[in-house]
């Protein structure tokens, strides 16, 4: 199957996900083309798959990248275009729709309940469901991201068009027993509790929460300091620091450059801290708990799927006093915690391995192709 692709953002979750699924056996079959804004990055990271290239790179600008996709279409006639998130999957529904292409939208995020308030807000969601039915399927990567979205497009729901295929990581590479030792590396006293925190510096990742639950901790707990392990980038970490030295507490974090060996980092923290405001399907969580490192997160949208039935350490979303009693509670009871995740590893890669994303994303693009003229 000839498979175009046509992403907006083609960094983080969506990035990844075309390494990993896309790179899968399950889809070696498959020939994918990517049509985006220019990246290096996305270049080295597709170069070692066989069946994904990179078509056509642009600038972000909407009409640019519209543009190419339509140029690639016309050319190339794919069996299927494949758009990652909403702004991709919206600009391009109507052309492919005019066009009669089959089209797939995988929507790696949520909408939050203040983004169509007010007549504009109306109006543009109404805009949005007219454009998202123009697609054959919406493919959110969680059943909360399903749920979410089937909530805020009734319409979409009742027609059928709206299928999950949750997320998934290559579990093999995180199966290991390799660990950096960062406590070496950055110089942490032996009495510390070091937690890892693994991501963007967003407002959705809730970095801020766990700065404000180090400073209670160490204000209480000189005898058993918390430091944190970064490993980030981008968003407001320039703020981020800023306000870490402002409050006086530079010497409690330790950010790291990124790597390319995840699972060494992972396994070199005591913990890993994610005090998420919301997510669609997180792959870090599934990378800790196959990795065997216990997990303290937050309980929004797109994580409780996640760690569900796990030993994960969970916490009420914004909540300072529900995460500090978390780390009070794994701080007590490390050893027996770090037991249950160690027991939990093999479960964890079961659930969680791309091959079952990848093919059922298969099933997904057949379904489409065997009944597009029912679904248009």
């Amino acid at each position: 199957m000839q498979v175009v692709v046509f992403a907006r953002h083609p960094g983080g979750g969506i990035r990844t996900y075309f390494y990993y699924v896309y790179g899968d056996e399950a889809l070696k079959n498959h020939s994918f083309r990517l049509v985006s804004p220019g990246s290096d990055a996305l270049q080295s990271l597709v170069a070692p798959l066989e069946n994904v290239s990179v078509s056509s790179q642009t600038s972000e600008r909407l009409i640019a990248l519209l543009v190419a996709l339509i140029r690639e279409v016309v050319t190339k006639r794919p069996d299927l275009v494949h758009s990652h998130g909403f702004t991709a999957g919206l600009i391009a529904a109507l052309p492919l729709w005019l066009l009669r292409i089959p089209h797939v939208i995988t929507t790696h995020d949520v909408f939050m309940p203040a983004q169509f308030r007010g007549r504009l807000g109306k109006l543009k969601k109404f805009v949005m469901g007219r454009l998202f039915a123009m697609a054959n399927l919406v493919n959110p990567v969680g059943e909360d991201a399903a749920e979410n979205f089937r909530a805020t497009f009734p319409a979409l729901s009742a027609k059928g068009k709206v299928v999950a295929v949750m997320n998934g990581i290559r579990t093999f590479a995180f199966l290991g027993d390799d660990s950096r030792d960062l406590r070496a590396e950055a110089s942490i006293p032996e009495n510390a509790l070091v937690v890892g925190f693994f991501g963007r510096f967003m407002a959705q990742k809730g970095f801020g929460l766990l700065v404000s639950a180090l400073e209670r901790w160490n204000e209480s707990r000189p005898d058993r300091p918390l430091h944190v392990c970064c490993f980030g980038w981008g968003g407001f970490i320039r703020e981020e620091q800023a306000d870490i030295e402002r409050r006086g507490l530079g010497g409690f974090f330790h950010f790291f450059p990124a790597t390319d060996s995840m699972a060494a980092a992972i396994r070199g923290v005591d913990a890993v801290v994610m005090p998420s405001k919301w997510e669609a399907c997180p792959l870090l969580p599934m990378e800790v708990m196959v990795s065997g490192r216990p997990l303290i997160a937050s309980n929004c949208i797109g994580m409780n799927e996640v760690v569900a039935d796990s030993p994960a350490l969970v916490f009420d979303v914004g909540s300072v006093q529900g995460l500090l009693e978390q780390l009070a509670k794994f701080e007590s009871g490390q050893l027996e915690i770090q037991a249950a995740s160690d027991e939990y590893r093999n479960r964890a890669a079961e659930r969680f391995d791309v091959s079952i994303t990848s093919s059922k994303l298969g099933q997904v693009f057949e379904r489409v192709l065997a009944n597009q003229g029912d679904i248009r």
